[in-house]
């Protein structure tokens, strides 16, 4: 690995690292926070053959001979009265009760859920007004081996209980909340590359994964579950989340490179759609629980990793190009992540398999934007480089105007397009006096002559048309559906030039001439005759200039012999 790779991992690493220390003392600020959430611990009890046998809570109680777990507490007292409860316990199918009135009972009839869901879920009762007469009864159903592991029981306000829940899923809550920020980023610069005319599918891919993501994270979080009422509608669009997963990422791989000629990826794709489809027709024409096909999932979701691993290997292979080695390094690391995710889920049945995943997608997914964004700030480079050289090719280095090769490429369109128009008018100008500023004064004040007579130009023109240079002393202006009248245009140019004059060294003259597009009978010109007419309307201006001008001298001479 290069030296920008390790650089790039260490800043992961800090980023990590620094996230786990902001949850640390938020954690600590949390706690301090829910002092008044007390942990029922002491004067747990259970009964056997009359006995009472005190049982310690949280821990771990095995019944040798099997059947349900009954626990009994008679600590509460008249100022537990309203309070929430709050333990995990749905594993064992809990129910809750005060005395012979049943406060909750864990009920996934409408949809049915496995020991790994379950022991994600909080279970929550209310105490009713009166509680210190009857004994907590928690009531757990036997696992089958007779081990049940005992959570924290805590006792508080239901404000006091929700903030506990919340800050118990501040991770998962923290992963989504990054992954709506990312989706959102992701949206943007799809949008924006769009409108800059330089799209890349693949944001849109990421931002329609991580959508997914977040969604699956929050639907599938315990927080959420509790506030849905544990509603079969929650889990329901929490599993088809799950189960579309892979189809952005493979659009993401097809979007990459020459990756679409594999026509595998696109199998891939039908593959994940068709699933849904099945499982939903399996689960409501012959009642099959989603959480009994879900195994298929989970396999479709690892093959269509490897898959797009081995994919871009080869094409890595093939082609060697850095951009897919980026994408090839992130899914090696989700994939060790949804494998890790996996083996915790169906060899250990640990209930934090989620977790696991989460993190690896939030890293696959820094990576893949990191590689995405590198990526376009290079392509950005090189368009804004080609657009600067397009620009130059067509612009007059000295005034900043239009050059002849902008000038023609627009007669061209005109050829074509000139019919919309109204009509158009095309104003041929000259520099007067050029020459003999070049030669009594140097090129230099030439060029400042030239300078001048484009800004005059602009003033009097560049709010309606667009002016060009198109020779030493030669301009343009053509005018698409002209406003106002020719003499209205003369007289802006005029005083321009007069506002110039004032403050030049060197007096500024501007020969022009103007013909319009449509003839008389409103047909079009061809674009030669176009261009002589106003040629020569510009030859007649000059020469009246010249007359003009030589008026004054011719009568002083007259004069001076008189």
């Amino acid at each position: 690995m290069n030296r920008r790779g390790w650089e790039c991992l260490l800043v992961l690493g800090v980023l990590l690292t620094v996230g786990l220390s902001l949850s640390g003392m938020v954690r600590q600020k949390t706690d301090r926070a829910l002092e008044d959430v007390r942990e029922l611990s002491a004067g747990w009890y259970r009964l056997e053959d009359g006995r009472r046998f005190a049982v310690q809570v949280p821990g771990t109680v095995v019944l040798e001979g099997g059947g349900d777990l009954v626990l009994y507490n008679d600590s509460l007292t008249d100022a537990d009265q309203g309070a929430t409860l709050t333990t995990r316990g749905a594993v064992y199918r809990l129910q809750i009760a005060l005395g012979d009135e049943v406060l909750y009972a864990y009920d996934d009839t409408a949809f049915p859920r496995n020991k790994q869901m379950r022991a994600k879920l909080d279970c929550n009762a209310v105490l009713p007004e009166e509680t210190s007469a009857q004994p907590l009864v928690l009531s757990y159903e036997d696992p089958g081996d007779g081990r049940f592991v005992l959570a924290e029981v805590y006792l508080g306000s239901s404000s006091a209980v929700f903030r506990r829940h919340c800050a118990g899923d501040a991770f998962t809550l923290l992963i989504v909340f990054t992954m709506a920020l990312m989706s959102v980023a992701a949206t943007v610069i799809a949008l924006y590359l769009a409108k800059v005319h330089m799209q890349d599918r693949r944001f849109g891919d990421v931002a329609c994964f991580l959508l997914l993501c977040g969604a699956w994270c929050a639907l599938d979080s315990s927080l959420v579950q509790e506030l849905s009422g544990q509603s079969p509608l929650v889990c329901y669009l929490s599993f088809y989340a799950f189960m579309t997963l892979g189809i952005p990422m493979l659009h993401f791989v097809r979007n990459t490179g020459e990756m679409k000629r594999f026509r595998s990826l696109n199998g891939c794709i039908g593959a994940f759609y068709l699933n849904a489809i099945v499982q939903s027709l399996l689960n409501y024409f012959l009642g099959i629980d989603l959480i009994d096909m879900l195994f298929v999932t989970h396999l479709l979701l690892a093959g269509g990793t490897g898959l797009m691993s081995v994919l871009m290997l080869r094409e890595y292979r093939a082609c060697r190009n850095r951009e897919i080695l980026a994408v090839l390094r992130a899914f090696v690391m989700l994939g060790a992540s949804g494998l890790l995710a996996l083996l915790l889920y169906w060899a250990l049945e640990i209930p934090y398999y989620g977790s696991i995943f989460e993190c690896g997608i939030l890293v696959f997914i820094i990576c893949l934007l990191g590689s995405l964004i590198t990526t376009m700030a290079a392509n950005l480079r090189l368009k804004a480089e080609v657009l600067v050289y397009k620009r130059l090719s067509r612009e007059d280095r000295l005034t900043g105007l239009e050059n002849r090769r902008a000038f023609d490429a627009f007669l061209a369109r005109l050829e074509t397009e000139g019919v919309r128009y109204r009509d158009v008018a095309l104003v041929f100008l000259d520099l007067d006096g050029l020459k003999h500023t070049n030669d009594h004064f140097g090129h230099g004040a030439g060029d400042e002559l030239i300078i001048g007579a484009a800004r005059c130009i602009e003033r009097a023109f560049g709010s309606q048309g667009r002016c060009y240079r198109i020779g030493g002393d030669e301009f343009a202006v053509i005018l698409p559906d002209p406003d106002g009248e020719e003499r209205i245009w003369n007289e802006r140019l005029d005083q321009a030039i007069r506002d110039y004059n004032q403050g030049s060294r060197y007096p500024l003259s501007i020969a022009r001439g103007v013909s319009y597009l449509r003839d008389g009978d409103r047909g079009v010109k061809r674009m030669s005759d176009w261009k002589y007419e106003a040629d020569q309307a510009m030859y007649r201006h000059k020469k009246q200039q010249r007359a003009r001008a030589a008026q004054p001298a011719e009568t002083a001479a007259a004069e001076g012999r008189g």
